[in-house]
């Protein structure tokens, strides 16, 4: 093709036919340029169709980063009514006498533990260049509220149950004077299982212990109930996203 191009172009030259030759000349321009619009348009396309697929393939990601999310949830929702049922069952009783000193230790105890919130996901789309979620647009308004809003609020209230359990530790540890702990096996106390025992029940008649763990269970309640409609959202968003998909895809959510 080439070939029969430079052909004609020699003999417009050779046969002092410039006035054609000019046209011949725009006509092969225009071609080029054709030519590299053309190239142009398919790279874009080609760019678009893999900034879907890249969008779609962490979009998907985000819905199982959320169930793993959902499973983690209802792991502390359980741990923490139980410790609740822990705590109430110990403060009524009316009688701790037949306690030792290590199970009192033990029932004093405040815990708290945390959702290991997954985010590499999103993480991985804000710093992408895609700008444009097409079908997704929707879903990703969900998905930025549950990342960028509802994460950092949930972390507030796992940090008040932090912050309580703290306290608890605080005073404990360094503000009551009265009783050595003897939970770590090996180092000498010099209290004995008995003494301690009789320091303890004497404690449990006072407010500060017995109020440290009603806070700590008002606490845990809290953030149960706060995990439980967080839950109900999420199971909501996840659902959402799935339907994108398929509208994505072509699939009927019927």
């Amino acid at each position: 093709m080439l070939r029969i191009f430079r052909q004609l172009r020699q003999r417009l030259l050779t046969d002092n036919k410039f006035s054609k030759y000019l046209l011949y000349a725009i006509g092969e321009i225009l071609l080029v340029v054709i030519g590299i619009l053309i190239a142009l348009q398919v790279n874009n396309w080609n760019e678009t169709q893999k900034s879907r697929r890249e969008l779609t393939n962490i979009i998907r990601n985000i819905a199982a980063d959320i169930k793993e999310d959902v499973r983690h949830i209802k792991f502390q929702m359980e741990f923490l009514n139980k410790e609740n049922r822990r705590i109430k069952s110990f403060l009524n009783h009316q009688d701790y006498s037949g306690f030792t000193s290590d199970s009192l230790e033990q029932a004093l105890e405040t815990f708290y533990t945390q959702v290991t919130w997954r985010t590499n996901n999103f993480d991985r789309l804000v710093s992408s260049d895609i700008t444009e979620y097409g079908k997704y647009v929707e879903v990703m308004k969900g998905i930025k509220e549950y990342y960028e809003l509802g994460i950092p609020r949930i972390k507030d209230f796992e940090a008040v149950l932090k912050n309580a359990v703290l306290e608890s530790d605080q005073f404990w540890r360094f503000e009551q004077n009265f009783y050595e702990f003897d939970y770590q096996e090996g180092l000498h106390s010099i209290q004995s299982n008995e003494e301690g025992r009789l320091i303890l029940n004497t404690l449990l008649k006072s407010p500060i212990p017995r109020n440290i763990l009603k806070i700590n269970y008002r606490q845990n309640k809290n953030l149960v109930s706060r995990y439980n409609r967080f839950t109900n959202g999420l199971n909501e968003l996840v659902k959402e996203i799935e339907d994108a998909l398929l509208e994505a895809n072509g699939k009927s959510t019927a």
